[in-house]
């Protein structure tokens, strides 16, 4: 998928931070706060202990050129995934599972009304300046947003009782935004750039540029180039032990097939890139060394205009998803790769929480049937007449309808193709349309559109935030959407009912309960057509460094853009002790001491601010 594509979907929902309130729930496990090294990962191989250098080059995808510019106010800045090597969040959270390691955060608790989160931070920790972190930095960086970028609106007061104590104060109960608390990366205090102002007079942090840049991650910058980014071990890191990787060189490709190239002639050694054949023109080079994982990701959705006539109807909806050949997406459109999607439109990884009867329908709704398509249509009026031609009671032939993709995504356009054939079976005539990244999304936005094929689902640890971005006021037509692009009226469902009490309650029972009433109203409106799980695209060359995340020991998210995953990830890799292939095998444990298992409640707009960040990469 084109990079600008997928940062300007990113970018609008990062601007919508602040205006949604969205929350999960997950058990992790905290560690003591005694031993503040207890989760060094342990690898089985301890070479570079031993003196040996070991260099990793990366590329997150085909990407523009470099820009010099590491302000963490845009935490996705070109490459995407750096910020996270050297700004570190409260809590890591592998949006996968709900998984949650505690990592400048060593705990939390909330008072009984709800109005507080107090949070206990980690000591002994360093910048790479080697300032001593404490709690001034973490109420430092967050008046900086409150203040200065207008965030955290639902937050009156960010104080530090103690060193290492740091307390947040809620206008009304908001135990919901713990999850985007602790996604949020950490700057140390009295930063002279982020005193910059802008042509107002008003001090605009976002727009200063960051060539210095000081965390508290395993690296720093050493040098940079428009071309080529190199980062070094942080001296002063936290990790006893880590990094194991000294240096990471983040390389410029701006188009996939260099990349491909470049992963096949061994220049790259981790990516994210899609390619038609990936066993040919990668693994088969040397399939000892080099390998993929593509996990499955956001549902790529068919988006449907739930104002336009005909569409407006919940049981045409159902009818077009169950005309709509998923296998046959999966198998020619995506090569394979990816797929078929639930009609739930929650995370693969999600369906667990699921009770046997919504599992059983959005299994059914998904499943290939044009003729139950058809009849569900006749139930309701509609025939087909002598030419095949689907029409109204009255004899009025259904309208032809638009369906567009994103120009040059050959997979997407390949997949058009096929849902308009399917729908021409039941008698629906499609035309599709490919208008470039920033035209699709804008037509969706303003509603100029009938059926689009995007990536529109919120993305966090369990199906509540998958929901995240489908929810909100119904925008006319020819006004821009910010959400609910699909303009689905929810009134007279309850959905917002079992939307709002899931972030009222850390009860387990009454969230499985509240999301299972959510995914029911999913399944009866489906405001959106969820048509495959996107391929999160993942390469790795295992020759001289080893400790990947593969589909056998799939501990983390892979994906070397993702900021915070992508630096546990570089946590467990180690440099062999030769240049020999080695297989890929579960080598990495942590060391919990002195463990104790909490319920956590994971909350915020963390939902809305990762939308679209799995979007793909494709063919030039």
């Amino acid at each position: 998928m084109n990079t600008n594509y997928r940062r300007r979907k990113i970018l609008i929902a990062l601007a919508l931070s602040s205006l949604m309130v969205l929350s999960g729930l997950s058990v992790f496990s905290m560690v003591s706060s005694a031993n503040p090294t207890t989760l060094v990962a342990k690898t089985a191989d301890s070479s570079s202990a031993n003196g040996n250098n070991s260099t990793l080059y990366l590329s997150p995808g085909a990407t523009p050129e470099f820009v010099d510019n590491f302000n963490p106010y845009n935490i996705w800045t070109e490459p995407s995934g750096i910020m996270g090597m050297i700004y570190e969040p409260l809590l890591q959270v592998n949006t996968y599972n709900g998984t949650v390691i505690p990592w400048l955060a060593t705990g939390y608790s909330f008072s009984k009304s709800g109005l507080y989160l107090n949070m206990t931070l980690r000591q002994n920790v360093t910048f790479s300046n080697g300032q001593p972190f404490n709690s001034y930095d973490v109420v430092y960086t967050f008046n900086i947003e409150k203040k200065a970028v207008d965030d955290w609106g639902a937050v009156e007061n960010i104080s530090a009782p103690g060193l290492y104590k740091v307390s947040f104060k809620f206008y009304t109960p908001q135990t919901n935004y713990l999850f985007y608390i602790g996604c949020t990366a950490i700057m140390p205090t009295n930063q002279t750039w982020e005193q910059q102002t802008g042509s107002n007079g008003v001090p605009d942090p976002q727009s200063a540029v960051v060539t210095d840049p000081i965390g508290t991650g395993p690296y720093v910058l050493s040098s940079f180039s428009p071309q080529k980014v190199v980062l070094v071990k942080n001296p002063h890191y936290w990790q006893k032990g880590l990094p194991k990787i000294d240096k990471l060189v983040y390389v410029d490709y701006t188009s996939n097939s260099a990349l491909s190239l470049a992963l096949a002639e061994g220049k790259v050694q981790w990516a994210s890139v899609f390619e038609p054949n990936v066993t040919s023109l990668f693994v088969q080079n040397n399939p000892k060394t080099n390998h993929y994982w593509y996990p499955a990701g956001q549902p790529v959705t068919m988006m449907v205009n739930d104002l336009m006539p005909f569409l407006n109807e919940s049981y045409v909806r159902q009818a077009l998803s169950l005309a709509i050949n998923r296998t046959a997406l999966c198998q020619i459109g995506e090569y394979g790769y990816e797929r078929p999607a639930n009609a739930a439109d929650i995370l693969q990884q999600q369906l667990s929480y699921l009770n046997k009867t919504n599992l059983n329908q959005a299994n059914s709704l998904a499943q290939f049937n044009p003729s139950k398509a058809l009849s569900m249509l006749e139930e309701h009026g509609f025939k087909l007449n002598s030419k095949k031609q689907l029409e109204y009671s009255n004899g009025t032939l259904v309208p032809t309808i638009s369906l567009m993709s994103v120009a040059g995504y050959s997979d997407w356009d390949t997949d058009i193709t096929i849902i308009a054939a399917d729908l021409k079976a039941i008698g629906i005539n499609v035309v599709t349309t490919t208008p470039t990244g920033s035209n699709l999304a804008s037509d969706i936005a303003d509603g100029d559109y009938q059926l689009a094929v995007d990536t529109v689902s919120g993305i966090g640890p369990n199906p509540w935030y998958d929901y995240s971005g489908l929810v909100g006021s119904v925008t006319p037509i020819g006004k821009t959407a910010y959400v609910n692009e699909e303009r689905w009226n929810a009134t007279g469902t309850d959905f917002m009912s079992a939307y709002t009490n899931y972030t009222l309650t850390g009860n387990l029972t009454l969230q499985d309960k509240y999301t299972n009433e959510m995914v029911n109203v999913m399944l009866n409106q489906m405001p959106i057509i969820p048509l495959v799980y996107s391929g999160d695209w993942y390469e790795y060359v295992n020759n001289t460094i080893g400790g990947w995340p593969n589909q056998n020991n799939s501990f983390w998210i892979p994906m070397p853009w993702y900021p915070h995953p992508s630096e546990v990830v570089v946590l467990h890799l180690y440099p062999l002790t030769s240049a020999k292939a080695v297989k890929v095998t579960s080598t990495v444990t942590y060391e919990y001491i002195g463990v104790a298992i909490v319920v956590v409640v994971i909350a915020a707009v963390a939902g809305v601010t990762l939308v679209n960040k799995r979007q793909k990469k494709r063919n030039d």
